[in-house]
């Protein structure tokens, strides 16, 4: 007969026993299956009083009720871990959403002005510059003036959203960018879903476009979502007197700009993402930690690296994809009459003016008239947008890293009731 041995509950050691106690014990129960921890059909009791009790250990009632309470309180502690990296997880994606829509948004508007800013150098554009423009466009245009097209641009992000779940139930196409490991076929799968949601919404990126660059001065209504749905039929249909339709590009022209945008733009940011989690992980792995600071790890610090790989990702592929973005948004506007902020001087407005035919005649116009560095325009707006994202995301890791500290409560079992039951 082998010698069978029970599993200490939660970690606490068995009374001693001799030799002749034990094996009568274990004869005893040799039909019975080895008990688990905390399981219900074993009884504390029955445990408690077939073993002897050790001299100057509490009493077999009190041992049963020290344990019923460091169980119950490892629960609770479980528990409570569990709510707080959920509440932490939500709260830390509110947190990107706000500061990418309501922060950052007045530096979107910003950059778009400066991207379709014919009369200034790039070299002009400085961040300083970005600030007081900010400063005299709200003291003479109201506050308001730098979240113009607010609205449709939140509608533009929800519409998409829409057409891409909508597409993905019809065609069982993965909405999400699955990982380069799954396979080249879900892969193409996502872009094929992608590039057909692009086709879908483009009208009306091109009306939310005018509306984010048109000046509040020159504006004779403010922009709703239904004028900028109206805009955008019209636009798709060629008729209305919105545009000047005879410098207005067809939408057929604008897909192949649009679609290399967009895709290439989740491609690079997927490949940050991926990126930075894995470096962070190799650097979380190569430094020793207490148990202290691995629940500390499980709780807050587990989501400060998607955080930071979310707005890392978002920067690298609008920094990388700034000439893109700028070529897409001038094809787009041509011929929208648009009358946009002057940002060097933030009290003036300027037409924009371009007849352009194709891309190749946007870059080549680009070079010759606004030389290289023109590409880069509103560069100096995406790092103020970024700095002040960051800043406000690392804040909050912060403040969630202090109240986390103050959440942690002490063990319910006594510290004398606990050093007892270890000897």
């Amino acid at each position: 007969m082998s010698d069978r041995q029970y599993v200490p509950l939660s970690g606490i050691p068995l009374p001693p026993i001799s030799s002749s106690d034990k094996l009568d014990t274990v004869q005893s129960y040799e039909n019975e299956p080895t008990p688990t921890y905390f399981e219900k059909s074993y009884s504390y009791d029955k445990y408690m009083s077939e073993f002897p009790r050790a001299p100057g250990s509490p009493s077999n009632s009190s041992q049963v009720e020290l344990l019923s309470q460091f169980a119950e309180s490892n629960s609770h502690q479980t528990l409570e871990e569990l709510q707080l990296q959920s509440a932490t997880g939500f709260g830390a994606g509110l947190v990107c959403l706000c500061a990418e829509t309501l922060v950052g948004y007045p530096f979107i508007v910003l950059r778009r002005q400066c991207q379709v800013n014919v009369w200034c150098k790039a070299a002009d554009l400085s961040p300083w510059l970005m600030l007081k423009a900010i400063y005299q466009i709200q003291k003479g245009q109201g506050v308001a003036a730098l979240w113009k097209g607010f609205t449709c641009h939140m509608m533009m992000e929800g519409l998409q959203l829409s057409t891409d779940s909508c597409i993905s139930h019809v065609t069982d196409l993965p909405k999400e960018l699955p990982s380069f490991s799954e396979g080249p076929a879900k892969i193409v799968g996502y872009l094929t879903l992608k590039t057909v949601s692009t086709i879908a919404t483009l009208p009306i990126l091109s009306a939310v476009l005018l509306d984010t660059v048109q000046s509040e001065s020159a504006r004779a209504d403010s922009a709703t979502p239904m004028s900028c749905l109206k805009d955008a039929i019209y636009r798709f249909t060629g008729s209305g007197s919105s545009y000047q339709y005879r410098l207005l590009l067809p939408v057929h022209q604008l897909i192949i700009p649009t679609v290399i945008y967009t895709v290439t733009w989740d491609l690079v940011g997927h490949m940050v993402h991926s990126a930075v989690l894995k470096l962070y992980k190799i650097r979380q792995n190569t430094k020793q930690s207490d148990k202290d600071s691995k629940r500390q790890t499980g709780t807050t610090e587990s989501i400060w690296p998607e955080l930071l790989a979310g707005t890392l990702h978002c920067f690298v592929a609008d920094f990388s994809l700034l000439p893109l973005e700028l070529i897409m948004n001038r094809l787009h506007l041509q011929g929208t009459r648009a009358i946009v902020d002057n940002v060097l001087d933030a009290q003036s407005v300027i037409p924009y003016q371009a007849s352009y035919n194709n891309v190749q005649q946007c870059v080549e116009a680009l070079i010759d008239s606004e030389g290289v560095p023109s590409f880069w325009k509103g560069c100096s707006a995406l790092l103020l947008q970024y700095t002040t994202r960051f800043a406000v995301v690392h804040t909050v890791r912060v403040l969630l890293k202090y109240l986390h500290h103050f959440s942690d409560r002490p063990n319910l079992v006594p510290n004398d009731s606990a050093a007892s039951l270890e000897k």
